[in-house]
């Protein structure tokens, strides 16, 4: 076996033949995967003139041949790349025409030189064989049809369509620079066997697979050697990642999250590193990209604890709290904090100051988790604080970052104040899958905040149910009437927990409370032993434990209470409200936040309802959790945990207000209980534009009457330009600039391209579209988008934000193309 690297076109030069077996699979690439290649072709194409883009491998053995003739090369891995680039310079051949010639190519020598082997017998025509029905399918789209049912038309389509948009020299010139490892077996191997190996096992190369192998392809043997044993297999050691390469897959999730602002998933890691690495440079010098990679996952190993404790006791011990609690959202934000305090040009953000902000961290992440509030949703504000700008020279490190924590304040994923608190205390679920550790991280808190040096070690411990997990009859007898009704809402709830040494918990197990008692009041833990002074377990008792640990952590996570204009509007904004039977009214914001917790109440009420509001239709009933795991997607429904009840999902969104509130009652009638909702009828369009005033200040122009999905800005000039804000679409915003001409014109077009390249240069840490030709000559620009869930209300704060400043963005690029900035 001998590899080579080599630019991918080059290995359709001269008379060769790619012949795809039959003990292969399929060609089964469809259009995200198309997209992307085609994405990565136009990023590789702007970047520096020395620019490559690695493209994987492609690994063929030969098939013997009299010499002289066409050289046949049987495919043993690689096939959907060398497939997809073949049909796209079939689409860049017709797109050239025949008189048509770009950077140096045409349509007949795409065809003739890589597509084709002219003059030669039909079934040694073609450079590429594919199996059976994707052959005929590849050939029919050489010869221009492309109406077939199986993947291989499709792909023709979706590439012919893709080229039509886009800059075809752009492409050609990606496509110059893409680079493969050509790997050629010996005629002694087998190749089915290896073939086999890489994949039958459904194994895939992981992320960072994919990029230990690009920062490594190309570079000299020796440095290859050195950096792969001093620097990669020192990441891999910090990280913890000896057997499995989880831990380097999520490290590089989280570097590529601090260093983008976006929230892209684990298994879009390689793609989103490297993109990064091109555009902004790091991929000129991978040496020192890697050993950077592997000064980093130090400091990330000290978040996972596998990089050992951090040299100061007041740093490592918020470090550890972080750990112990077991969310692990906050990596990104605290990854670039340690790397700010690890960089010497860094004043002001020393251990003292360092500790303070990760202590904000913790105070943060511990409220959102007692609170039951979806840390889920903190993904993107991670992302977002741990992307942007830091203090100017002269600011407090730790009063800057906290100041901007506080800022979320009026946002689904502020710090909940003591009332949240309090109220998760009474209700969340304590115990039971990855509550239970953070249970017993909250509870060892408050113990050594109590005891401090005095408290017992923390491996000693355990968590203990005051009300045992099973009711025994002298339980149920104390209890009284709705036993096992009270045992189903409190048990596994953090007031019915404690913390006790093994031996204890073991000895005390089911026991009666006058029993349990006496062991209580020996206890050296404070919070254990003020147990003792309760005369039996019951509600009373109960909420008098809920006061006691919502005092207790509100010592230990202190966060000022600052109400505002803002987050006065905010609440008075909440258009929902629901009761069950005669209880107390809840407030909310989102509908779908009403649905969730209107199942939450229903199930603590009792545990059977869980039976009752179940069914086979997936978008209106609940679901266990091990058959659609929350944040999974069935269908095209995308399931959410129940707060507190974290082994049963459901779909909470519905077409409009009225459906969610009718469905509330409808659950209630399930489980035969009554269910009041009162809601504020407004459609979704009136209700955000009135929110994003409020909440924002509006945009430029915006007038109290606005209702539709579209509107437009204010002139930004005496032209007339103005900016289109489109949030009619339920799972994407975007904005554009609008030309103030009506009449289509070639100055109308050349301005609207000027405006779409500025975007390009100005606003690239936006999601972006594409497009620019067809555009402008429609009279507008590229569109600046992000995507959102219009039926969450609990996603306005940020969106209204986030439509203010881009709108103003895109008013200042209009400004300063018209000599009329400031």
């Amino acid at each position: 076996m001998h590899s080579t690297p080599v630019k991918f076109l080059e290995l359709l030069n001269g008379q060769v033949q790619y012949v795809v077996p039959r003990w292969q699979r399929r060609y089964c690439w469809g259009q995200p995967d198309i997209e992307r290649l085609v994405d990565d072709l136009a990023t590789i194409a702007t970047a520096g003139s020395n620019a490559t883009h690695y493209g994987g491998t492609l690994l063929t053995f030969p098939e013997p041949g009299p010499a002289g003739v066409v050289t046949t090369r049987r495919v043993v891995d690689g096939q959907q790349r060398l497939t997809t680039v073949s049909i796209l310079l079939g689409c860049i051949a017709v797109e050239l025409g025949a008189e048509g010639e770009l950077e140096g190519w045409t349509r007949q020598l795409i065809l003739d030189d890589r597509l084709t082997n002219p003059g030669k017998p039909p079934e040694k025509r073609c450079k590429l064989r594919l199996q059976d029905g994707d052959e005929e399918e590849y050939r029919l789209g050489l010869d221009g049809y492309s109406g077939g049912a199986g993947a291989v038309s499709q792909a023709w389509r979706i590439a012919r369509r893709l080229v039509a948009r886009s800059d075809v020299a752009l492409l050609l010139r990606g496509l110059d620079r893409l680079r493969v490892v050509s790997i050629g077996l010996d005629d002694k191997e087998d190749p089915q066997q290896i073939f086999e190996s890489l994949n039958a096992t459904g194994l895939p190369l992981t992320e960072s697979e994919k990029v230990k192998n690009w920062l490594l392809m190309g570079l000299p043997d020796e440095e290859q050697q050195d950096l792969h044993d001093n620097q990669w297999l020192r990441i891999e050691r910090l990280l913890g990642a000896r057997h499995t390469t989880e831990p380097t897959d999520t490290f590089l999730r989280d570097v590529l999250r601090w260093r983008t602002g976006r929230t892209q998933g684990m298994d879009r890691a390689y793609d989103g590193f490297r993109r990064w690495a091109v555009q902004s440079g790091q991929d000129r010098d991978r040496t020192a990209l890697c050993r950077d990679l592997a000064r980093l996952a130090g400091l990330y190993g000290m978040l996972t604890g596998t990089a050992g404790p951090h040299g100061n006791a007041k740093v490592e011990r918020e470090l550890r709290h972080l750990r112990e609690l077991g969310i692990d959202i906050h990596r990104p934000f605290s990854l670039r904090l340690l790397n700010d305090a690890d960089r010497h040009d860094c004043r002001g953000c020393g251990d003292e100051a360092l500790a303070k902000t990760l202590a904000g961290i913790g105070t943060w992440t511990t409220r959102m988790w007692l609170a039951d509030r979806p840390t889920a949703g903190m993904n993107r504000a991670i992302a977002e604080l741990a992307h942007e700008a830091g203090p100017d020279e002269g600011d407090d490190f730790a009063e800057h970052w906290l100041g901007r924590i506080r800022r979320l304040r009026n946002s689904r994923v502020g710090v909940p104040g003591d009332d949240d608190v309090q109220e998760g205390i009474r209700t969340r679920k304590a115990y039971g899958g990855s509550a239970t550790r953070s249970a017993f991280a909250v509870l060892c808190e408050l113990m050594e905040a109590e005891h401090r040096e005095e408290a017992p070690a923390r491996d000693r411990l355990t968590v203990e149910h005051v009300m045992p997990q099973k009711l025994t009859e002298q339980w149920k007898r104390d209890l009284g009437d709705g036993a096992e009704e009270m045992h189903g809402r409190h048990r596994d709830r953090l007031a019915n927990l404690t913390l006790s040494g093994d031996a204890t918990n073991s000895g005390m197990g089911a026991n009666e409370f006058a029993a349990k008692r006496e062991v209580y009041r020996k206890s050296p833990i404070g919070m254990t032993r003020s147990l003792a002074a309760e005369i039996e377990w019951d509600e009373a008792a109960l909420e008098r434990r809920v006061e006691e640990l919502t005092r207790r952590a509100a010592d230990r996570w202190p966060w000022p209470e600052q109400p505002s204009p803002a987050r006065d509007d905010f609440r008075r904004a909440s258009r929902f409200s629901w009761r069950i039977a005669d209880g107390r009214l809840h407030a909310e914001d989102t509908a779908s936040q009403m649905v969730l917790n209107v199942t939450a109440a229903l199930l603590s009420r009792d545990p059977a309802n869980s039976e009752r509001l179940s069914g086979d239709a997936v978008s209106s009933n609940v679901h266990p959790a091990s058959r659609y795991p929350p944040g999974t997607v069935a269908g095209t429904l995308t399931m959410r945990a129940v707060p507190g009840h974290e082994d049963h999902v459901l779909y909470p969104y519905d077409h409009d207000y009225p459906t969610s509130a009718e469905r509330c009652r409808k659950m209630g009638e399930r489980c035969g209980v009554a269910v009041e909702v009162e809601f504020e009828d407004a459609s979704q369009s009136r209700a955000f534009w009135k929110f994003v005033k409020d909440h924002a200040g509006g945009v430029p122009g915006q007038k109290d009457t606005w209702r539709g999905a579209s509107q437009w800005s204010s002139r930004a000039d005496a032209s007339g330009e103005q900016v289109g804000i489109h949030v009619g679409n339920p799972e994407l915003l975007w904005l554009y600039i609008k030309s103030g001409d009506s009449v289509a014109s070639e100055e109308r077009a050349a301005r609207m391209r000027r405006y779409s390249w500025q975007i390009r240069q100005e606003m690239g840490d936006q999601q972006l579209g594409d497009n620019i030709e067809r555009n402008s000559e429609k009279g507008m620009t590229i569109a600046v988008q992000r995507p959102w869930v219009r039926d969450d209300e609990g996603e306005w704060p940020d969106a209204a934000l986030w439509i203010s400043e881009q709108c103003e963005r895109l008013h200042s690029i209009i400004r300063d193309a018209r000599g009329e900035g400031s």
